[in-house]
């Protein structure tokens, strides 16, 4: 079934998020003054939103759902899901005031859900700080005099470097724009002066390394120039493949035979690396391979470290080339109910796992009950816990969903890099690892995995550094996908496609992980691709697993309760009070003794175990306690 379009440029001016004050390529946070309107302007119709309603239980059909809500008028529906045979109900996305989505809710007396049918948000950015984002929520009220500054990013031959995106932070504003075709962009900030900038970046979309400076010697009437150095790619793995133990695994590990759905902003496909990818779908119903194409610069990166072809030229590369990999490409204004649509695709399409880029804040009680139905039939969803410095986002803090963080390696990065003002910030956990501010973190977290300072492929056909917790979340699913490929529990009581198969493969990366740190902000720690496929290699000596006493416990909580990056948005860790909230948590799994003898194949590494080796494999089968 395929879901009708949404024609949102019918929907009411006032159910679009407010723009940002405009200034030629440049945007500047600014308030919505609303006290000088006219009277006449203020008595305005009731606001329409979107919302998603669904029986509270099973045995409607979508026509009968359909025909109710004609019934009630006022309700305009946008587009509708059908049922799930008997394991989830029909689905409607409609616009409706929200005096008339209460009332509905109250003369249903409980035999409907209906919930606001909320904005997702993109779980991944090229080199930007998240820091920026509170300063950008602090300049809402910024007034006064200010300044305009010119900023030139230009390659080192000089030529100018387009679309690169530059943010300024001062004491009381925040701005940012994009580059032009003449490498120049215009910033204005209000109630600041060009000695009052604490921080300036400078990223380009692709091919040069972004640039941060502290402190930045600007002048209001002079065209400021700052060089940017051209992207080298790596020889070898990048640091993050490597921090995985990717490159112990043998050759013969590529991810036949599993299939990949990547709900994401689309894939480039006219990236060299990328053009064997050929399934995919619009979620909304665009053009023919629409999704094919990648305008957000998302989902691309997330593609690559998948199933990117391996060049010669370079080590770049994706960890499961061989898998099948399926694009759900969200729109731009992508909303909850669209991952109902994702969640059909993967169904229809026999997907083994979907890897998830984007989330919201609150939880949907109907798109829950779809991710509890894909996994009955064997889907797995390893999702992003989000950029916002706050709790997990959702879906990633579902019992039934993968939560995965980001960390970074010191060093990684040039010391002049973005990824090192979000070092400077961080508190390292391990071994030269940290977590970045941006990571979502809480009692969800499942795992952690490389995050920061990412080269990647990116759109159209290029490479940029990255960060963002979608990357570490591309990384383990590209692990999973190896998992399922050549894992022998999977080819024998595990191959069934259920919630047993998905809750095997969950448990199997997260005990075979190397703890890094608090289990609030990573997880159970660090997958490592050599563990959990049992190929003998001298380990990564890290970090012992955490031992917090009480007093260290209620110091991380009271540091996690005053994270003040989340852009204004609340970071308790319990959501407020909602009939329909579905539950948080850490992904279920099983709880059997892991194989001793997982690979599927005799691999020739030439390797023997040792002593050391054979007595890990028996604490991994429950067999020793490990002394």
């Amino acid at each position: 079934m395929t879901a009708s379009s949404d024609d949102t440029r019918s929907a009411s001016r006032s159910d679009r998020r407010k723009p940002a004050e405009l200034k030629g390529n440049a945007t500047t946070a600014s308030s919505d003054d609303t006290r000088s309107a006219p009277r006449s302007d203020r008595r305005k119709p009731p606001r329409a939103s979107h919302y998603t309603i669904a029986p509270a239980t099973l045995g409607m059909t979508r026509q009968a759902l359909v025909d109710r809500l004609n019934r009630l008028g006022d309700v305009e529906i946008l587009r509708t899901y059908a049922e799930r045979d008997t394991i989830s109900p029909p689905i409607a996305v409609v616009r409706v005031s929200d005096e008339n989505a209460a009332a509905l809710r109250r003369s249903t007396a409980g035999a409907f859900v209906i919930e606001p049918d909320r904005y997702l948000r993109a779980a991944s950015f090229a080199g930007t700080s998240p820091p920026f984002h509170a300063m950008a929520a602090a300049a809402m009220s910024a007034r006064g005099p200010g300044f305009t500054v010119t900023i030139r990013a230009a390659s080192e031959s000089g030529e100018p470097v387009e679309h690169a995106e530059v943010r300024l932070l001062g004491e009381q504003a925040a701005a940012k724009g994009l580059t032009g075709n003449d490498g120049r962009v215009d910033l204005t900030l209000h109630g600041e002066l060009p000695e009052t900038v604490a921080e300036l970046f400078v990223n380009a979309r692709s091919g040069y390394r972004g640039l941060w400076r502290h402190r930045p010697d600007l002048q209001a009437d002079a065209v400021n120039t700052f060089t940017l150095e051209r992207l080298s790619l790596p020889d070898t793995l990048d640091w993050g493949g490597i921090a995985m133990r990717f490159d112990q695994l043998p050759t013969e590990c590529r991810g036949a035979g599993i299939k990949i759905a990547l709900i994401d902003s689309g894939v480039a496909t006219s990236h060299k690396q990328l053009t064997s990818i050929d399934h995919g779908i619009d979620i909304r119903g665009g053009e023919e391979r629409s999704w094919s194409q990648d305008f957000m610069s998302h989902g691309t990166p997330c593609a690559g470290l998948i199933g990117a072809v391996p060049d010669s030229a370079h080590g770049i590369r994706g960890y499961g080339p061989d898998s099948e990999l399926h694009v759900c490409k969200l729109p731009p204004d992508a909303r909850c109910s669209d991952l109902v649509a994702a969640l059909d695709y993967c169904l229809q399409a026999g997907i083994d796992v979907a890897c998830l880029g984007f989330g919201c804040e609150r939880g949907s009680a109907i798109v829950e009950q779809r991710i509890a139905a894909a996994k009955q039939q064997g889907v797995g969803i390893i999702a992003a816990a989000g950029n916002s410095a706050g709790t997990v986002l959702f879906p990633a803090c579902s019992p039934h969903v993968m939560a995965v963080g980001a960390i970074g390696q010191t060093g990684s990065y040039p010391e002049d890099g973005p990824q090192a003002f979000q070092a400077a910030a961080a508190a390292e956990v391990a071994g030269g690892l940290f977590v970045p501010l941006f990571s979502c973190r809480g009692p969800e977290l499942d795992l952690c995995a490389p995050g920061v300072a990412v080269v990647a492929c990116q759109s159209p056909d290029g490479y940029a550094i990255c960060d963002g917790t979608s990357l570490a979340a591309a990384h383990v699913t590209a692990l999973a996908v190896l998992i399922l490929a050549h894992h022998s529990d999977f080819k024998g009581g595990f191959a069934g496609r259920d919630f047993q198969r998905v809750e095997r493969l969950f448990q199997i990366l997260k005990d075979t992980a190397q703890p890094v740190g608090h289990p609030w902000q990573t997880g159970a720690g660090l997958p490592d691709a050599a563990r959990t496929l049992g190929v003998w290699s001298r380990r990564r000596l890290l970090a012992a697993p955490l031992d917090a006493g009480l007093g260290e416990m209620r110091s991380a909580i009271r540091q996690m309760n005053h994270i003040h990056f989340g852009a204004g948005e609340a970071n308790a860790f319990e959501p407020p009070p909602n009939a329909f909230e579905p539950p948080r948590g850490p992904a279920n799994v099983t709880h059997l003794p892991l194989n001793p003898t997982p690979l599927a194949f005799q691999a020739d590494s030439g390797a023997k175990a040792g002593v050391h080796e054979l007595k890990a494999a028996m604490t991994m089968a429950g067999l020793s306690d490990g002394r």
